[in-house]
């Protein structure tokens, strides 16, 4: 589906500034007030900033992140980026502000609103994407600016980038009920906690004191396997607790234990997860586990803890949660670079009032009963988020603002000159824009080019290292890479010419390196073949996964299957879309649909994304079923829909 023909498709940085430094001329002196934002003050429910904090120019000078008015925040870190900590920059104490570095700083030029950019990052697809070109290690990973350079945004003209954001700000009437909720929710606990312990918190100290560790059973750390969409195991991470201390299970990633590892890492009701490893503000989140459907683990920054008898686990989980124990919990952290740990033995060492057990009971019962009514309020919501989420995908690729385009036309032909102008003014190529697309140059471009040259453009500096690296080790070699042999793989992953090319990305990519190399091969940009090994003591025959660079005769693949279509259909006076779908099984079949499947993501020859057409929620039967609801969304006849599953 194209683009209205009055919008253009550009580069984010061709309307925003990425990161912009506090220039000399505008340094105020130290004793000037201004706006400091941590993470913490960011609401991701909501998106916005709602727990600002002030101090001197002075204090924040060195080592945070400068912004402005109306410049947009975007969280680079996990699980933060995740959640959606976003949020445009407003009444900022003397125009200035500073924050934690985990944020990116996006700054609107005058051909785009705060707003619009806002909408923008803050899709789930947008997340979703960002995620996959994460750098970094375990919860150390972050969004790279390269990501955002390379992020292509569709761009109206102001008046309907207005038009549109005063549509979906109408939407987020959903998101600020839930955070209400979730606030109010809150409240409740904290107030029940202190009504049934708070006399034994005294001025002159703690009421009958207890160390947490001698109230510990035993602890266990998480998992280190790599994460994907699929697996035997749900594995909880940091952004499945939320900060406010309960568990979140929306955003899910699986991985393939081993029996050692789901044993030793098995979940019971009434566990702690507690949350080791996570920015300064966030280390230490702790909700307590409710059995669900579905297996579970955790990951490796989370530590499961299971109480003695003599304390209840929603006690402590109030008690963490509550001033004094997220006080007592952030002098236990100790700061590696932007990110604090709190040990299991760290955290034995704080103490906490022992009340007797009958009111620890009481007031366990209440938490199970506000813990169930809050999932119930919640769940209802959820379904009109998902309705929210439809609504903003469809705005911001025009479908929403059609009839009012037309009531608008001379208006947004006049914006129109306006914004060009100011897109060539910073080398945007607005040639490029949705306008063109459907002339028989273009066509017949897009037609040639093979869309490998488009991806390889959009691939991560890490990804695009690891792509270089492999094939040069494999052109030396003369072989495959044999990825399942762990004796091969390990002297590939230590090659000179690997580590060097990696080496800015820091030590010990493994697992990183043979997601991304299947990541490559999902796209194309190799070859995943299938080796036979024999072993030479057993002579047991397997056959092993590997990876090799493409043949000569391979890198007009995609080419050559555009231009057969085309001849194909070229007598044919109709437009034909030619789609590739990603499908998930397992989640039908987790949800007692078994033999059915839900759609992951639909895209065309050139990465163009069609998901939005289709509703990922529905169970389908067959590929024809799917093809209908997509001819149906695009209003042609199911003839000129080929789709073909990857």
């Amino acid at each position: 589906m194209r683009l209205p023909e009055t919008w253009a498709e550009v580069r984010l940085t061709d309307v925003c500034e990425l990161n912009p430094r506090l220039l000399a001329e505008d340094r105020p002196s130290d004793d000037l007030p201004v706006t400091f934002v941590p993470m913490s003050a960011v609401n991701e429910s909501a998106g916005v900033i709602d727990k600002p904090e002030e101090r001197t120019f002075g204090e924040v000078a060195k080592g945070y992140t400068s912004f402005r008015e109306r410049d947009v925040l975007f969280a680079k870190v996990t699980p933060c980026m995740e959640n959606g900590k976003a949020a445009v920059a407003g009444q900022l104490v003397n125009g200035l502000g500073f924050g934690s570095t985990e944020f990116h700083v996006l700054r609107p030029t005058p051909a785009v609103l705060p707003e619009f950019i806002f909408s923008f990052i803050r899709q789930q697809a947008f997340r979703d994407r960002a995620a996959s070109a994460f750098v970094g290690t375990g919860g150390l990973q972050r969004v790279p600016p390269d990501f955002l350079s390379r992020v292509r945004l569709p761009l109206p003209t102001l008046p309907e980038q207005q038009r549109i954001v005063d549509v979906l700000r109408h939407t987020e009437a959903v998101a600020k009920a839930k955070h209400l909720i979730s606030e109010q929710v809150d409240q409740l606990v904290k107030t029940a906690y202190w009504e049934h312990f708070g006399a034994w918190y005294t001025p002159d100290g703690l009421i009958d004191p207890v160390r947490i560790g001698d109230c510990i059973a035993g602890s266990q750390y998480g998992v280190s396997e790599a994460m994907e969409a699929h697996g035997t195991h749900a594995v909880l991470r940091m952004n499945s607790i939320t900060s406010s201390g309960w568990l979140d299970l929306s955003e899910l990633k699986y991985a393939s234990l081993s029996a050692k590892d789901i044993a030793s890492t098995e979940l019971q009701d009434g566990d702690l997860l507690f949350n080791r490893t996570n920015s300064k503000e966030l280390v230490g989140k702790c909700a307590v586990w409710r059995p669900v459907a579905g297996a579970f683990s955790f990951a490796s920054y989370l530590i499961r803890l299971r109480l003695k008898s003599e304390m209840l686990p929603e006690y402590l989980w109030a008690t963490l949660n509550s001033a004094y124990g997220k006080y007592r919990l952030t002098n236990s952290a100790k700061q590696a670079v932007s990110m604090a740990n709190v040990s299991p033995t760290d955290l034995g060492r704080i103490t906490v009032p022992l009340p007797p057990l009958s009111i620890q009971d009481e007031f366990a019962k209440f938490v199970r009963t506000v813990e169930a009514l809050r999932s119930q309020m919640l769940s209802k919501l959820d379904a009109f988020a998902e309705l929210q989420t439809v609504v903003s995908q469809q705005a911001l690729i025009g479908e929403l603002t059609s009839t009012w385009r037309d009531d608008h036309a001379n208006e947004i032909a006049e914006a129109l000159q306006t914004r060009d102008t100011l897109l060539r003014e910073r080398g945007a190529k607005v040639a490029l824009s949705a306008t063109i697309t459907a002339t028989p140059s273009a066509q017949a471009e897009l037609t040639v080019r093979p869309a490998r040259h488009w991806l390889q453009g959009e691939l991560s500096e890490f990804q695009r290292q690891v792509l270089a690296a492999f094939t040069a080790y494999c052109q030396a070699s003369g072989e495959p890479l044999l990825v399942e042999d762990p004796d091969v793989f390990a002297r590939f992953c230590d090659d000179t010419a690997v580590t060097e090319r990696l080496r800015v990305f820091g030590t010990s990519h493994g697992n990183r390196i043979r997601r991304t190399l299947s990541q490559m091969a999902a796209l194309g940009l190799i070859a995943k073949v299938t080796l036979l090994k024999v072993g030479q003591e057993s002579g047991e025959r397997d056959y092993l996964k590997a990876f090799r660079p493409l043949r000569e005769d391979e890198f007009t693949r995609l080419a050559d299957v555009q231009a057969l279509r085309k001849a194909l259909s070229a007598d044919v006076d109709q437009e034909h879309y030619y789609l590739q779908a990603q499908l998930d099984y397992k989640a039908s079949e987790r949800a007692g649909a078994g033999g059915v499947f839900q759609v992951i993501s639909i895209e065309d020859d050139g990465g163009k994304d069609y998901t939005h057409l289709v509703d990922q929620g529905r169970h389908y039967a067959s590929l024809d079923d799917l093809k209908v609801d997509l001819a149906s969304a695009l209003s042609v006849a199911a003839t000129q829909v080929d789709l073909e599953e990857v």
